[in-house]
């Protein structure tokens, strides 16, 4: 069975914090058991290399968890890690977006827990033909056709309802675990998750943010609907914008959209979450529908609310005691400056003279 591994679609990939040398690529993998047994195999190790099987082809290690084969289809999620260091890794890297290409796949004497195993495997060599953009068929991962609900407390606090139908992308059990761990680091991602419409002209406006805690499960092959609070974008669009998506509301009972979503998810009950981006216009012809209805133009109020100018605040006037007044001087009568004192000049009394001593004739 494991000379027959065919790449079905990508996960999520992209450079390894904290460094950002390494490289990390998460993919579907369909193994194909013709046999009527079953294999436990658990952690399975096979040596990446790239359109060759010398050393100098090797580029990583792709693993795959928790490896049960049963007769038939076995779909997998395999975690690769590449250096933007080596030679061949970043070859990898760069030529995903322009050509098809040929991960070589071999095992080697440490690739199960199972030295018997291992023996088995010595011979294995399989080739894994990953396609240009990562482009294949694939499931949609949510429906064409969503759901809006202005509630009676959106005026106040920018939540509305919105609901929809997710499946799995991944041929796998998949579970959404949240899109960050706090509104703070959505708010620093690059790549948001929002639902944008489109006016009469075409012109795109971002109106709601996914909540980052947003989580649900559904089957490989099944799908499950899922309802859930969205937040109106603070002034964006302008108000001006907004008539516009009413006044289309009113006309039609819908209005055009397109989502973008970029939740952790977890596979197939393997530990590992990994980061997915999902955008599926290129799933459905067009754009996708986002249904309103009645209610829809009471979504005016918030975003009036938001442009309206808050009065200032009245001025605080201080309880500190005001300090006594200084009495100012009486002003004189006369239009002339008042002479400034002069101190009276001290009375020098005359020198006391004293009277001289009379001296007796010599006889």
């Amino acid at each position: 069975g494991l000379n027959n591994i065919k790449f079905m679609r990508d996960v999520g990939m992209g450079p390894v914090p904290p460094e950002y040398i390494d490289y990390f690529i998460g993919s579907t993998v369909n193994i194909y058991n013709p046999s009527q047994l079953t294999l436990n195999i658990g952690t399975l190790k096979l040596e990446a290399g790239l359109k060759g099987w010398e050393e100098s082809d090797w580029l990583g290690t792709a693993v795959i968890k928790n490896l049960r084969l049963v007769p038939g289809d076995n779909y997998v999620l395999s975690e690769l890690t590449t250096s933007m260091q080596h030679p061949k890794g970043l070859e990898f890297v760069l030529n995903m977006a322009t050509e098809d290409q040929m991960l070589t796949m071999r095992a080697s004497s440490t690739s199960t827990s199972n030295p018997a195993l291992n023996t088995g495997l010595k011979t294995l060599r399989n080739g894994v033909i990953v396609p240009k953009g990562l482009e294949v068929p694939k499931q949609p991962a949510y429906s064409n056709v969503w759901n809006i609900k202005i509630l009676p407390t959106t005026k106040d606090d920018g939540l509305v309802e919105v609901s929809t139908v997710f499946q799995s992308p991944y041929y796998m059990d998949m579970e959404v675990e949240g899109l960050c761990s706090s509104v703070a680091e959505c708010e620093l991602n690059p790549y948001p998750s929002v639902l944008s419409v489109y006016n009469s002209a075409g012109a795109s406006s971002n109106l709601l943010t996914f909540p980052y805690d947003l989580t649900y499960s559904v089957k490989a092959n099944g799908s499950t609907p899922h309802a859930f609070k969205m937040s109106l974008f603070n002034n964006s669009p302008s108000l001006a914008k907004i008539d516009e998506f009413i006044a289309l509301s009113t006309a039609k009972g819908e209005i055009p959209m397109e989502v973008v979503l970029s939740p952790k998810v977890r596979l197939g009950g393997v530990p590992t979450v990994v980061v997915s981006a999902w955008y599926e216009g290129s799933s459905y012809p067009g754009h996708l529908t986002l249904k309103t209805g009645p209610d829809f133009p009471t979504i005016r109020d918030w975003y009036v609310k938001q442009t309206t100018p808050v009065a200032p605040p009245p001025p605080v006037t201080s309880a500190l005691p005001s300090p006594p007044a200084t009495p100012s001087p009486s002003p004189s009568p006369s239009s002339s400056p008042s002479p400034s004192p002069v101190a009276p000049s001290p009375v020098v009394s005359p020198p006391v003279v004293s009277p001289s001593p009379v001296v007796a004739p010599a006889a």
